[in-house]
């Protein structure tokens, strides 16, 4: 099921409807904006730790090879240092080679991945998030119409215009999100 993009919302007197769902208006509690914060795999600062776990391998692969293997004494039949030289070299390349890829994620993580955000509509107990995306202003003005509808209902059906990266849902790439606690962020575990 692909992203929907949210066009408009209507806001009526009894009911707010954000594409195919609706919110009856007696029955909203709460409406607010949470920040998505990513943890486990997708979080920001996750390949810090691939990248300390492979120079310890590879650091620890290079000190066998080096310090250990010479002092056996086996008859291989080919120059057992060399050999092991050989192993820590490609040892050496494999973990670059990981370590570039992992500070190239960091990177992006850090500088082009944008702030998530969420419209979590609460009903009688229950929270539903009707929309999310990099928008925040956007959600905030959204809120905003939803809360004075509950003040002040119409007399007659109103549409709100919503531009910027919007979605239906509760969904960021394949994970499914809830939030937990009582902070105004929700996470994401990746």
């Amino acid at each position: 099921m692909g992203k929907r993009q949210v066009g408009e919302i209507r806001i009526s007197k009894r009911v707010v409807r954000i594409g195919h769902e609706v919110y009856p208006l007696a029955n909203i509690s709460r409406v607010r904006t949470l920040r998505l914060v990513w943890s486990g795999r997708s979080a920001t600062f996750y390949p810090l730790k691939g990248i300390a776990v492979t120079l310890a391998l590879v650091g620890a692969l290079a000190a066998a090879a080096y310090v250990a293997l010479p002092e056996l004494d086996v008859d291989a039949g080919f120059n057992l240092e060399e050999a092991a030289g050989q192993f820590t070299t490609g040892a050496a390349i494999l973990g670059g080679v990981r370590i570039v890829y992992l500070l190239g994620l960091l990177l992006y993580r850090l500088i082009f991945r944008r702030r998530r955000y969420a419209l979590v509509i609460e009903t009688a107990g229950t929270q539903f998030t009707a929309l999310s995306g990099t928008a925040r202003d956007e959600i905030h003005r959204i809120e905003g119409e939803i809360v004075s509808a509950i003040e002040d209902p119409p007399d007659q059906e109103r549409i709100v215009h919503v531009g910027g990266d919007l979605v239906l849902g509760d969904k960021v790439a394949r994970d499914k999100y809830e939030q937990r606690g009582a902070d105004s962020r929700i996470t994401v575990n990746g």
